[in-house]
Parts: C-alpha cells; structure tokens; sequence
C-alpha cells in the first residue's frame, strides 16, 4: 500500500506539471474545423469474441456495474487486470481490438444498455487512427466525438480521457503527431463539463526516453500493454481523482 500511495505522489507531480504546460493551447485555434474530419463519424466493425460474449451479460446485469471502459485493444487486453485495477469497482470492459475512433463512437450507438449508469467512464481510444500521413486535428476530432457520445449517453458519469500512448519502434512511432494531438484533446476537453483530461506520462510507460531498450510495460509488438502499464495508468487515474 505504501508502494502504491508513494508511485500515485509521483504521478500527481508529473501530471500537475503536464496539465500546467498544455493550459494555453487552443483547439479551436489550431484546429478551425474539426467537424469535417472523418474520424468524428461512426463506422461499422466487426467486434472482437469476448466482446460479443460480454455484451450480453452486461446487458442482463448492468445494474451491476457502476464504472465503463471504452476504447479499443489497450482497453480490452486490460480485462486480464481490471480487478486489481479496480480494486473497489465493478468495471464494465467495453473495449474492442482494433476499434478506430470511428469504430468506438459506432460500438456506442449500438450498446443498448438502458440499465447501466456508471458514476464514472475512463477512455482510451486514438492509438490506431495514427499514420504517416495522420492530421492531428483529425485524431482530435475523433476522441473529442467519443468523449462527447460517452457524455450523451451517461450524462451523470465523470469522464476520465487519457492521452494516446507511445508506440511502435523506440516507443516513438508517428511521435510528432501523437503529441501535437494529445495537446489539442487537451484544448478540446478542456471546454466540456465532467470531462478530466489526463496526460500519461510517457515516459514512465515506455520505461525512459525513447529509445530500443526493451520495456517491460509493453508487449514484444511495442504497441499493447503487460501489467506493468496497466498499473501506471491505474495510479494516474487515482492521482487525477478517480476512486479505484
């Protein structure tokens, strides 16, 4: 416990300080028209084998759950760990492999859970709208649909959205463009109520700068996460306010 509260005074610092250093960014400034983005319309997927066997006992017990996880594969591989996560939660894994922006915002009109209402809703999701050629404003776009659709359907739950993490070679993949959007989801969420932003520390998640070293908090792909992340994230959810 003490391990745990001292790695959550860690990341309160960090996190005060990234929060601070994103402040006098503008969304609308940098991003003058976001609605054209494609990446804010949903499109069908087909959902992944454990998402279609737990739809259906959600559904059938959703007055059970109190907290929801919306996002694509780094939330849905979290189902392994979510209990030690969420110690005190009874959390709902509504994350898909592969799922988009896109593709989240049409898992959500699609979820028919008239029961369920979650205090509190933690987002992951914009990792695989990323490429070469990928406009930031785009992704900004996409995320800040998602956050807006989660708020629409559980307009009482607090949404905890957290920032695209490093990937790829060196854990630096389309770096410039992960960054620039992760501060402007900033900008943007900024402006919406019940809406907590978080800015993950990256470096603690890929093990220091970026670099070839192995990291134990990824998988051999460098893309998803071991348990090792799944903790990080949990104490920066905690240290952004949220009960675990």
């Amino acid at each position: 416990m003490l391990r745990l509260l001292a790695k959550i005074a860690v990341v309160f610092v960090f996190n005060f300080v990234l929060v601070i250093g994103t402040a006098d960014l503008s969304f609308g400034q940098e991003c003058p028209e976001p609605a054209i983005a494609t990446t804010a319309s949903a499109q069908p997927k087909p959902s992944t084998r454990r998402y279609n066997r737990a739809l259906p006992s959600y559904r059938d017990r959703s007055s059970r759950y109190d907290l929801a996880l919306v996002g694509d594969s780094l939330v849905e591989l979290w189902q392994p760990w979510v209990k030690n996560s969420f110690p005190t939660r009874r959390p709902m894994n509504l994350g898909v492999a592969g799922d988009t922006t896109q593709n989240a915002l049409y898992r959500l009109d699609n979820l028919n859970l008239p029961d369920f209402h979650p205090a509190d809703v933690v987002i992951l999701v914009g990792t695989n709208n990323l490429g070469p050629k990928t406009n930031p404003c785009s992704v900004v776009a996409g995320v800040t649909a998602v956050v807006e659709k989660v708020r629409s359907l559980w307009p009482s739950a607090h949404i905890y959205s957290l920032s695209i993490p490093p990937r790829g070679k060196q854990y630096a993949s389309y770096e410039d463009i992960r960054v620039s959007a992760n501060k402007l989801i900033a900008s943007s969420l900024a402006e919406l109520p019940g809406v907590t932003f978080i800015q993950m520390h990256d470096d603690m998640l890929r093990c220091g700068k970026p670099s070839d070293k192995e990291c134990s908090n990824y998988k051999p792909d460098h893309l998803h996460f071991e348990e090792g992340a799944y903790n990080l994230i949990g104490s920066f959810l905690a240290a952004a306010g949220l009960r675990l």
